[in-house]
């Protein structure tokens, strides 16, 4: 089954070689240097100071917040690769399917919904941090008492700081990189530690016993420790 970031270069892969849908950006394409087609405005962006790019995005936000779907289409092209990085940071939203879902549904919002008037620059990093922020806000705050043992009621640590979810993503995102810890390892700590949900509920989604994923999550918890003595 593809994913959603693999439709949406399928869908590019037509859309960037259509000289009819770059005609509908006739201002953007200006400003990309005479691009005759959006693959050409692509081109353009990536290679571009990002002073240049910038006016483009802006020219594209103008009409997409004005209902052009095609503007919105092309800006979310454009910023394909911050989505992709929102989608591997946020593991406690689900698998790769989910995450990637989530990060594009919350990235097309911000650039709909984008306050040019207020915020008339910038539009890359602005609409992905406020993507970030969206997706920060759709998972509970992290879950402050980490249990060394589903029969002991009494916290062996506890997280204070305020910005705890985002740091241990972060950490998550790190340690799959240097494979400390696997994709789903990641995740059951993100959906356990950060959105809360109870080792015995994924454990029955999974069909496997708790005591099972507790160990687990206890060695990849070793494994992070070792990794990020800091954390």
């Amino acid at each position: 089954m593809s994913t959603v970031f693999e439709l949406l270069e399928r869908d590019w892969a037509r859309l960037a070689a259509s000289r009819a849908a770059a005609r509908e950006l006739a201002a953007a394409c200006q400003l990309a240097g005479g691009a005759r087609t959006l693959g050409e405005v692509e081109v353009y962006v990536r290679r571009a100071s990002p002073e240049d790019a910038d006016r483009v995005l802006v020219a594209l936000v103008a009409e997409a917040i004005e209902g052009r779907e095609r503007a919105a289409r092309v800006l979310l092209q454009l910023l394909l690769p911050g989505t992709r990085n929102l989608a591997r940071r946020w593991w406690a939203l689900g698998d790769d399917d989910e995450r990637a879902a989530a990060a594009v549904a919350a990235v097309y919002r911000r650039i709909r919904n984008y306050p040019l008037a207020r915020r008339p620059g910038r539009v890359a990093a602005n609409v992905l941090m406020d993507a970030a922020h969206e997706l920060r806000a759709a998972v509970p705050a992290a879950n402050v008492e980490l249990w060394a043992d589903p029969t002991v009621h009494q916290p062996v640590h506890v997280e204070a700081a305020p910005d705890a979810a985002v740091e241990l993503a972060d950490v998550l995102t790190d340690a799959v990189r240097a494979c400390v810890i696997t994709p789903d390892d990641a995740r059951l700590i993100a959906q356990t530690r950060i959105a809360g949900r109870r080792v015995q509920d994924l454990a029955a989604g999974a069909t496997a016993r708790p005591r099972t994923l507790w160990d687990r999550r206890q060695r990849a918890e070793r494994a992070l420790r070792t990794h990020a003595p800091a954390m």
